[in-house]
């Protein structure tokens, strides 16, 4: 009895080995997927090399805006900063756009993200100081059509002239209100001369009018073109919205 069952057992044994050999043939028939992986080169951004702007100065106008266009190399798309040195003078945006806010200079930076720059220097001038120096290209413009050297600007001579633009406002008259020659405010200001000339104008809103106004008198415009002055002053003063204007020459 013990035998048998002895080799009982191992026929039962034999049988389950049996049984994992169905199983096995059974996995054998199975297809694993063999997984594929795909590689890829991922683009490499390349760092700008330089960034330049199309102004390396500017003059503006209070009020007045511009914009200014970086050029980066290489070409792309970079993130930019823009900044100004004195916001006071002068506000740049995001964009480059300059907007005048202030009599002065300032300098206007624009950066790339690793650290390249440019600069360009603004420089503002008030409404009257650009009608002062539109009335003097006018001034020579009209001069050198005619063949006639240019006037040069003369500061001694400039401030002279803003002296009697202030004075013109209180009398429009080429004697001063002291009941003095206009003449004499040269002397005041050191300024020697062997001929002088003076011009008045007032209630031009534009340069361009008064010297068209100045250009229809005979006398102002025998002074614009007198062949024999070297040196040209110009003042401008305004009260009440009107605008005084005058020149000076020697």
């Amino acid at each position: 009895m013990k035998k048998w069952k002895k080799c009982a057992c191992v026929i039962m044994v034999l049988s389950l080995v049996q049984g994992i050999s169905v199983n096995y043939d059974a996995v054998n028939a199975v297809s694993i997927p063999v997984p594929t992986v795909t590689v890829s080169t991922a683009s490499v951004k390349k760092s700008p090399s330089t960034v330049k702007l199309n102004k390396t100065s500017e003059k503006l106008v209070v009020g007045k805006t511009d914009t200014l266009k970086a050029t980066v190399t290489p070409s792309g798309s970079y993130n930019l900063t823009w900044t100004s040195s004195n916001k006071k003078v002068v506000t740049v945006d995001s964009n480059g756009k300059l907007k005048a806010v202030g009599k002065g200079t300032a300098n206007v930076t624009v950066k790339t993200s690793n650290g390249k720059s440019a600069v360009c220097m603004v420089s503002v001038i008030t409404q009257n100081e650009a009608y002062i120096e539109e009335v003097v290209r006018l001034v020579n413009a009209e001069r050198t059509k005619r063949g006639l050297n240019k006037l040069v600007i003369n500061s001694r001579l400039a401030n002279a002239s803003q002296k009697r633009a202030v004075e013109t406002s209180k009398r429009l008259s080429h004697t001063r209100p002291s009941g003095k020659s206009f003449s004499t405010v040269l002397d005041e200001y050191g300024i020697k001369y062997s001929i002088t000339g003076e011009n008045i104008a007032y209630n031009y809103y534009t340069a361009s009018e008064a010297m068209e106004g100045l250009m229809d008198s005979k006398g102002h415009r025998d002074n614009i073109l007198n062949s024999k002055f070297k040196y040209l002053g110009v003042g401008l003063y305004e009260e009440d919205g009107i605008k005084y204007l005058v020149q000076l020459f020697t």
